[in-house]
């Protein structure tokens, strides 16, 4: 460890000399030091090896995502922990240089210029004051762009250097069109390294394996400059393209790499096994990189340039996740009218092996949805793809970073307690009155609008200033190069390059907020049981002495169930947070903002920070996640609760996750009625489902024996996860969910 640290010390000495000689010229200084940057995380290949390319990052560096740290990082903890380590192996100059470093880039990581920003207007930092566990979260990122793969595939790195060439002679040369030519050498040096690397491999290796590595080898200097032709050549280049630019969404690959696939079998220079053991490999370095929030690989819908041979390639990309069986890649199938029935087939069979991929979405709902959020064309609103948890973006045309969130349930938690935050016992939002002045469910209800609208503005405003600070240190060159209009406007991506300026806000707990919501009505103020001022000191002592009131509440119409009584407040919900959401969107200078209802496990560790909650919820019990069901509540069956589901305007978000859990009998018996169960909820305003085929038994098993349930994944709502890794608290959520049976 100890040699590992100093070599990267040093790395960060050189990366450091390099970003201050070039310091007058941001799209220069970015192009040499992604270069230098490269040239040192990028790790020899081996022997298992059937295509080329892993990093090992720094503690200084630049990227747009890796581990939620954007543009210019600085790992600040690492970095003095292996500095104490490997003092005493450095020269005394390198000392004074390291010891430099951790000052200067205290300061100048683009993190702190993005927060100090945010400080200079609001007067307060980032992680304090709003910001606290269980109401509002927020990072600095770019992530989840979506580049134009097809781009690349069909012009190669020279063809790309061509058209920078053609728009630089029709707008005047610059240093950023300089510096695009420079990344692209970058990428060709990958190639040729590893190129290299291949070849030594080739002598070392079994005979068996000689003709692979020297295939990879030709395959790695022929994407040097002309388009990929074979497979082998399309999922390297995009394979090295993303590993250099830390990019960890994959696009429609099944399209931009169906036509090569084809071809190859046409011409007997591959077959199904063949590809289905190449994508393993691209699998194998997926897992090592082991982004289980993002990984997204994007099969199915309209608007594929080469439909039928993409459904050939879909087929592959199933088969490597059947046997792969790992939390890596998100596979993702777009369901539409009159695709293949093969394809959709195999998906359910995937999923019912228990790998909880493909998950589904419907382009039959989200494609009108996406042309109206977004203001866009159907040609444009047909390239949406959900990365990460879920969240859309355009493909090659949008941004779309996810940095923040807000709990409606606690929201609610503070319109009840003078703005504030119970559980802790802090002033954390707004005063919007005391619980004996709601005298109305109405008044209620927009005071919770009113406890979540200031925040909601500076937390646009906070988005905005990502973008303006990441544009102004540096042009993201990797992903300039294959977005629309960066070329040909001649501008980097976050300096008016990018088409649509795009943002979104998660939202927590919305169910549980809207079942709160339709329990107090319900409770309160039509059966006048008790008053708000009474129930705001049950929830304070936690229903203690008041179990009868508890299981009045608990009775309540709960949303899951096609009751209109409470769908209709959980779409009321969803509709005016999303209006106001956009709004503040409008006036920060987005082109869009909007809300997704995607969560992660946070829907479990934020309830661990809530008081209880009107809806019959325990302190410190979990939240709804997505827009799922809260804990237990959908008691009416799978297609009551589709039909609930289903309710939502799918005009007012970018992203909403459905989770749903069946019995591996129901897949095995009864295939059929789920297929049309999912075609009728796609077709009839359905938007997408997240698919766990497993039992309860076998969870509650596995929290016992957890050596004998290795392999036991799930879906936890924008991810899945080995179960035996997630957190206790995590475990109870998921095994407390409805599953679904014949």
């Amino acid at each position: 460890m100890s040699e590992r640290n100093c070599r990267k010390i040093r790395e960060a000495i050189g990366f450091t000399r390099i970003y201050l000689e070039h310091s007058d010229d941001k799209y220069i200084r970015e192009a040499a030091c992604v270069d230098y940057q490269v040239q040192h995380i990028l790790c020899p290949i081996d022997e298992n090896d059937r295509i080329a390319g892993r990093i090992d990052h720094g503690f200084i560096g630049f990227s747009s995502q890796f581990g939620g740290i954007y543009t210019y990082f600085y790992n600040e903890f690492d970095y003095l922990t292996a500095l104490k380590e490997c003092r005493s192996e450095l020269t005394e100059e390198e000392q004074k240089e390291a010891d430099f470093l951790a000052e200067f880039w205290r300061n100048e990581n683009t993190k702190k210029k993005f927060f100090d920003r945010f400080i200079q207007k609001y007067g307060f930092e980032p992680g304090h004051n709003y910001f606290y566990p269980g109401f509002v979260n927020c990072d600095a990122r770019v992530a989840g762009t979506n580049v134009d793969f097809q781009k690349l595939m069909d012009l190669g790195l020279d063809g790309l250097d061509a058209e920078i060439d053609a728009a630089a002679e029709k707008n005047g040369d610059s240093s950023f069109y300089q510096a695009l030519h420079m990344w692209i050498e970058t990428v060709r040096k990958s190639c040729e390294r590893y190129r290299q690397e291949a070849l030594q491999m080739a002598e070392k290796v079994e005979a068996g394996k000689k003709e692979q590595f020297l295939q990879l080898a030709e395959g790695l200097l022929q994407i040097q400059h002309r388009a990929p032709e074979t497979l082998l050549e399309g999922v390297q280049l995009m394979w090295l393209y993303s590993i250099t630019s830390d990019l960890m969404n994959y696009g429609r690959a099944d399209d931009y790499l169906g036509k090569l696939y084809t071809a190859d079998l046409a011409a007997g220079r591959i077959t199904f096994e063949g590809a289905v053991l190449l994508i393993l490999g691209l699998y194998k370095h997926f897992k090592e990189v082991n982004k289980v929030h993002d990984c997204r690989v994007i099969t199915g819908g309209r608007g594929r340039k080469h439909e039928k041979e993409a459904d050939q390639m879909a087929l592959v990309f199933m088969e490597a996740s059947e046997r792969f069986h790992e939390t890596v890649p998100q596979l993702t199938l777009r369901y539409y009218k009159g695709m293949s029935e093969k394809v959709f087939r195999r998906a359910l069979e995937v999923n019912g092996k228990g790998c909880t991929f493909p998950i589904l979405y419907s382009d039959e709902t989200n494609i009108p949805a996406v042309q109206k959020v977004y203001g866009v064309s159907e040609e444009e609103a047909a390239q949406y793809v959900p990365f990460g948890c879920g969240e859309y973006v355009l493909a090659g045309r949008s941004v779309g970073t996810p940095n923040i969130g807000v709990n409606l349930l606690k929201a609610l938690e503070m319109t009840l307690h003078h703005g504030v935050d119970a559980y802790r016992n802090c002033k954390c939002g707004k005063d919007v009155g005391a619980p004996e002045d709601f005298t109305t469910y109405e008044k209620l209800y927009e005071a919770l609008l009113e406890e979540i609208s200031e925040p909601m503005d500076w937390l646009a405003d906070f988005k905005k200033m990502n973008y303006d600070v990441a544009g102004e240190e540096a042009p993201y060159l990797h992903l300039s190069l294959l977005m629309d209009d960066c070329i040909a406007r001649g501008k980097s991506l976050l300096e008016g390059g990018v088409r649509y300026l795009n943002a979104s806000s998660e939202v927590f707990g919305i169910m549980s907020c809207a079942d709160s919501l339709a329990a107090i009505r319900k409770v309160v103020y039509e059966e006048k049981k008790f008053t708000l001022p009474e129930l705001v000191h049950m929830l304070d002592v936690n229903f203690e002495g008041y179990e009868a009131e508890r299981k009045l509440l608990m009775e309540a119409p709960k949303y899951g169930n096609d009751i209109s009584y409470v769908d209709d407040i959980a779409t009321t919900l969803f509709c005016d947070v999303a209006d106001r959401t956009t709004e503040a969107g409008k006036k920060a200078g987005l082109h869009s903002f909007h809300i997704v209802s995607v969560n992660n496990s946070m829907s479990a560790e934020w309830g661990g920070n809530c008081i209880a909650s009107a809806d019959g919820r325990k302190k410190g019990t979990p939240m709804s996640n997505g827009n799922g069901a809260s804990i237990g509540a959908d008691t009416s069956g799978i297609t009551a609760l589709l039909n609930s589901m289903s309710k939502f305007d799918a005009t007012k978000h970018v992203g909403v996750i459905n989770n749903l859990r069946f019995t591996s009998e129901v897949f095995q018996d009864s295939m059929d009625k789920v297929e049309i169960l999912l075609k009728t909820f796609f077709e009839n305003g359905g938007t997408q489902a997240n698919l766990c085929v497993i039992g309860k038994k076998d969870l509650e098993k596995a929290m016992v024996e957890p050596q004998n349930y290795q392999n036991l994944i799930v879906r936890i709502g924008g991810f899945s996860a080995r179960f035996v890794t997630l957190a206790p608290i995590v475990q109870r959520e998921i095994i407390a969910r409805t599953t679904y049976g014949g």
